[in-house]
């Protein structure tokens, strides 16, 4: 049950965009005409996609609700987390600062508040433990994984290319200041699509089990990203779903409504782990 539980949690984000030839309607009739106001999807799909070839770093801040409701379990346990990343892409690092609370669900979660802080670079992956106040080092093997990432998928671009066969599902449409693109991407048609994004954000020793995937079924899966007109940067991606598990005749579902925004592209030189944490960090080992 633990493994399930992590695995469940573990499918927490997946960005996506996609392209299509109409061009956006206006959000309301005060929006004025310019000639970017004409591209139609296509367009607004390649010229973000060139913009993301020269994503060097970004911060993003993300807030994410989520309610859980686990076989065994009376109550529903409701977890809501903020967290603001520091990223640069070549060589990869990172600095995060996450906020977690969570009410409800089993007695031994009930209540809890989480603080943590991570860096990931070349000298490692080190993580704050809020209940013991020590930063640790965690295993190389999986700083080394994270780190041998291709760059692309740290890109929030990325996504753009992998749901060009659903370019007819989108709405589009515009403002002044941005193109907002719109998907539910719910029923049979996305299955699969979405299993194979969710495998790719899971360990190793998880991506073989298909039976965890098997009893996967996502209802409800609504996104909403917002592209900027003058760089073509994603500057918001919205996203509301519904996962439901099969678990020995019982049913595990998690709701989930997460906000994300993309700021500072290109603005951050360099994330440095501070000595302090290099030099106190305790490792941990495989």
């Amino acid at each position: 049950m633990k493994k399930i539980f992590i695995s469940f949690l573990s499918l927490m984000v997946i960005f996506v965009l996609a392209a299509c030839s109409d061009k956006a309607d206006p959000v309301n009739s005060k929006v004025k005409s310019k000639k970017e106001d004409s591209l139609t999807l296509q367009e607004v799909f390649e010229k973000t996609t060139e913009a993301s070839k020269n994503l060097k770093s970004v911060h993003s801040d993300l807030e994410l609700k989520q309610t859980m409701s686990v076989p065994g379990q009376s109550e529903n346990m409701n977890i809501n987390s903020t967290v603001s990343v520091d990223m640069v892409l070549d060589p990869i690092a990172m600095h995060q600062k996450m906020k977690m609370n969570i009410e409800g669900g089993d007695e031994s979660v009930q209540g809890q508040a989480m603080d943590t802080e991570a860096y990931l670079s070349k000298e490692g992956f080190f993580m704050f433990e809020p209940t013991s106040g020590v930063w640790m080092q965690l295993p190389k093997e999986l700083s080394d994984t994270v780190l041998q990432m291709p760059e692309q998928q740290m890109n929030p671009a990325e996504q753009l290319n992998q749901l060009k066969e659903f370019a007819d599902d989108f709405s589009f449409k515009q403002d002044d200041a941005q193109y907002i693109l719109s998907l539910k991407a719910s029923g049979d048609k996305f299955d699969q699509f979405l299993k194979d994004n969710a495998k790719q954000l899971m360990p190793d020793q998880l991506k073989e089990n298909e039976e965890l995937f098997n009893n996967l079924k996502f209802k409800n899966v609504e996104y909403e990203i917002f592209i900027d007109k003058k760089t073509f940067d994603i500057t918001k991606l919205n996203m509301t779903q519904e996962l439901e598990m099969a678990i020995e005749d019982q049913k595990m579902t998690m709701k989930q409504e997460m906000k994300s925004t993309y700021t500072e592209y290109n603005k951050i030189k360099e994330i440095k782990v501070p000595q302090e944490v290099l030099d106190n960090a305790q490792k941990i080992e495989q």
